[in-house]
């Protein structure tokens, strides 16, 4: 999740570092379909197949229209803090929106600082921001030069969990591969079928693929990917990179 300074009354700036489907499957083997929760994905049954390959379970054929192109579309979580809020109450608004950010989804946010935010130079507390129920532990850190009474407040929060949602991953994999297709080349994109939302370690492997299979010629390649995180949201590494 990238950085973000805001500026928010009390707060001057904050560093919050958190941070596709055919009728047909073209199987020709008339594999019953069943619509997935994500728009412009199909599940196969039985894995789907194209010969001598093997497709994964979801195929990719549009992007997702619930994922934003720009933070203006997300919702801002309510109710919003007024001016004189407490402090504590601030930073817990500003991890929903930061969640939200990283969905790149509208859904139900909460957030909690169960001891409150210590304010105090280099203090750090503990807070959790959930999204769609799945939670994000975070560290809220006061920046080294805060002096007591201080008008405005600088800290950083720092999210020790990716989000990671199945609607953004087949978005990702649409723009990657599909969006800018020339159709000259056939090709099918599938994925794993993935949870709707999960908290994941950034960089770490988080078990899901995606392939591309190319036709070229009478046959066709796979190429797979595992699929993770960093602060842009998902990425796809080369399978045995």
């Amino acid at each position: 999740m990238r950085i973000t300074k805001i500026a928010v009354a009390v707060v001057a700036a904050v560093l919050l570092t958190a941070g596709c489907g055919s009728d047909d499957g073209g199987d020709g083997g008339g594999k019953k379909k069943t619509d997935s929760a994500a728009n412009g994905a199909q599940q196969d049954d039985d894995g789907g197949a194209e010969g001598d390959a093997e497709f994964l379970a979801v195929e990719i054929t549009e992007g997702q229209s619930e994922v934003v192109e720009s933070n203006e579309d997300l919702k801002t979580p309510q109710p919003e803090p007024g001016s004189d809020a407490d402090f504590t109450e601030k930073v817990e608004h500003r991890l929903r929106e930061t969640l939200l950010r990283q969905a790149k989804v509208n859904g139900e946010t909460s957030a909690e600082c169960p001891d409150g935010v210590t304010l105090k130079a280099s203090a750090t507390s503990e807070c959790t921001a959930t999204y769609e129920g799945v939670e994000v532990p975070f560290e809220v850190t006061i920046k080294d030069d805060y002096e007591e009474g201080a008008f405005f407040i600088q800290y950083d929060a720092d999210a020790k969990k990716d989000l990671l949602l199945a609607q953004g991953v087949y978005d990702a994999w649409w723009t990657r591969h599909g969006e800018n297709a020339t159709g000259e080349v056939e090709q099918k994109l599938t994925c794993d079928e993935i949870p709707p939302v999960q908290a994941v370690d950034r960089g770490a492997d988080t078990g899901h693929r995606c392939q591309v299979w190319t036709k070229y010629g009478d046959t066709g390649d796979f190429s797979t990917f595992d699929v993770t995180t960093d602060s842009f949201g998902p990425q796809f590494t080369p399978v045995g990179d």
